[in-house]
């Protein structure tokens, strides 16, 4: 049995079923299990040893769908350089003439896509990389001095909430220094990008997100503890669904990560009503942003998976 949120839209329902464990986070949490690599050879493996010679053509079409799944997962970095956004005009073609539209409609204000490999992990990948990109067009040393006193911040938010500093200081220190370079000027958009596709780093940075998010939903569990379905508390969902990797990001952990880090995020969603010809946005908020020259992140949800979206210059 999952947890779900309550009164979520149907998209976000979407997800794979996770493997529930009733291991403690701040006791079992250690650095190695953070950078290890996710297998899918083992599925692989799995998926082929079930194939035999009496598999029937749809059999065979699922299997040979699984593989193609998992080979482009393996070859899609944790973020990917930027794309036409009407390559997703292309690959929306068989799904629909209302789905065409809304990525026409799309078209009009955004012109390029940054995909984030779709592992569980899109979301907060997606999150970061906008707001250090943001960060490092803005040339703006006090926003970076912002988002670094933010950062700080979040050492008394993870203690509060029960976590030892050193499950994740590591991530906070690479963090930090991340921003630090922006400051600096010493790094470019290239360099940013080939941090954020290394695999040890890419781990960091979603652990370290995902102790923010589940921090906060726990110190605020009074608040959100309501939205839980079936017979599950705060803690066993951000144990199950919130620290551990490859967990899929909803409502609940979107709206804890904003507002723990005080970014505001705005998501479009491409699958919605089949009468909306618009990609439909949800703005999501903090009650205070760090400073008030830090515009929104642009993200583009798609079913299983979040991407960022860029906007068209204005002439």
């Amino acid at each position: 049995m999952r947890a779900r949120i309550a009164s979520q839209s149907t998209s976000l329902n979407t997800r794979r079923e996770p493997e529930v464990t009733s291991q403690s986070t701040t006791s079992n949490t250690t650095r190695e299990s953070v950078v290890t690599s996710q297998s899918t050879t083992s599925n692989t493996a799995q998926v082929t040893s079930n194939s035999t010679n009496t598999l029937n053509a749809t059999q065979e079409t699922d299997i040979s769908s699984q593989l193609i799944w998992e080979s482009d997962l393996i070859e899609t970095p944790p973020v990917c350089t930027t794309e036409d956004i009407q390559l997703l005009y292309h690959e929306y073609e068989e799904s629909g003439e209302i789905y065409l539209q809304r990525i026409m409609n799309l078209a009009e204000q955004y012109n390029k896509i940054r995909r984030c490999r779709s592992d569980g992990n899109s979301f907060y990948r997606a999150f970061m990389f906008a707001w250090f990109e943001q960060l490092l067009n803005s040339k703006n040393k006090a926003l970076c001095q912002s988002a670094l006193n933010t950062l700080a911040a979040t050492n008394t938010l993870l203690i509060s909430a029960g976590y030892s500093s050193i499950i994740y200081e590591d991530a906070y220190n690479i963090i930090e220094q991340q921003i630090k370079n922006i400051m600096d000027d010493e790094i470019d958009e290239d360099m940013l990008l080939v941090t954020f596709q290394a695999e040890e780093i890419s781990c960091y940075i979603v652990y370290f997100l995902r102790l923010i998010t589940a921090a906060y939903l726990k110190l605020y569990r009074d608040d959100y503890e309501p939205f839980l379905e079936f017979e599950i508390d705060m803690d066993q969902f951000c144990t199950n669904f919130v620290e551990a990797m490859d967990q899929e990001a909803d409502h609940l952990h979107v709206i804890a990560l904003v507002k723990a880090l005080k970014v505001p995020v705005e998501i479009g969603y491409i699958n919605g009503s089949d009468t909306m010809e618009r990609v439909n946005f949800r703005e999501f908020y903090p009650d205070i942003v760090y400073n008030n020259n830090l515009k929104p992140l642009i993200l583009l949800y798609r079913p299983a998976h979040y991407e960022i979206l860029y906007k068209r210059e204005q002439n």
